[in-house]
C-alpha cells in the first residue's frame, strides 16, 4: 500500500504538462490545500478536477515551528499550507519542486519528493516503462516549466539508463 501525500502546486503542473498526472493515483490520498488548488487552476486549469485529487477541509494554522521556518525560508502561502495540513497528518509525504519548501520539510521530519522522484516512481511501479521515463525526462525541457539545471538532468538520466540497462551514451 503506498502512503498518503500532501502537494504543492509544482508538481501537479509539471506533471500535467508532461501528460503524466495519472501517475498521482495510486496513492491511498492526493491532497491538495485550497490555496495551491487556486494557484493550479490559474496556470493549469486543464489539470485540475482529476477524482485521485483531494480538496481537505482548511486546516489549523501552522504550528509556531512550521510557521517559522516558513516565514524563515519565505514560503508562499501554498508552501504554508501544505506544511500546515502535513503538521496534522500522520506518515503522509510532501510533493514539491521547490528547494525551500523541501528544506523545511527536511528540517521538520516530513519525506518530501518531486516530479523527477515522481517519473521515477512511475518506472518502478510499473505506470510508466523505464523507456518512457527516459523519454519524458530527455523533453522535460521542452515540455515543463520546471527548470532542472541541464547536467543534472543529464546526469539523472545516465544513471537511470545505466540502473535500468537502457543504452546510451555514457
Amino acid at each position: 500500500m503506498t502512503r498518503p501525500v500532501v502537494c504543492d502546486a509544482g508538481p501537479l503542473i509539471h506533471l500535467d504538462q508532461l501528460d503524466s498526472l495519472d501517475l498521482l493515483s495510486d496513492f491511498t490520498s492526493a491532497q491538495i490545500p485550497e490555496v495551491v488548488w487556486a494557484e493550479v487552476l490559474k496556470h493549469r486549469p486543464k489539470a485540475l478536477p482529476q477524482p485521485f485529487l483531494q480538496r481537505p477541509a482548511p486546516t489549523v494554522p501552522a504550528d509556531p515551528e512550521t510557521l517559522a521556518l516558513c516565514r524563515g525560508f519565505s514560503l508562499d502561502a501554498g508552501e504554508a499550507a501544505c506544511l500546515a495540513l502535513l503538521a496534522t497528518q500522520k506518515d503522509c509525504v510532501f510533493l514539491t519542486d521547490d528547494a525551500a519548501a523541501r528544506l523545511v520539510a527536511e528540517q521538520l521530519k516530513i519525506e518530501v519528493h518531486g516530479t523527477l522522484g515522481l517519473l521515477i516512481r512511475g518506472a518502478r511501479k510499473g505506470k510508466r516503462t523505464p523507456a518512457q521515463v527516459i523519454q519524458i525526462l530527455e523533453s522535460l525541457p521542452s515540455r515543463s516549466t520546471l527548470y532542472i539545471n541541464p547536467r543534472l538532468l543529464a546526469d539523472v538520466i545516465q544513471k537511470l539508463k545505466a540502473e535500468w540497462g537502457i543504452p546510451g551514451k555514457p
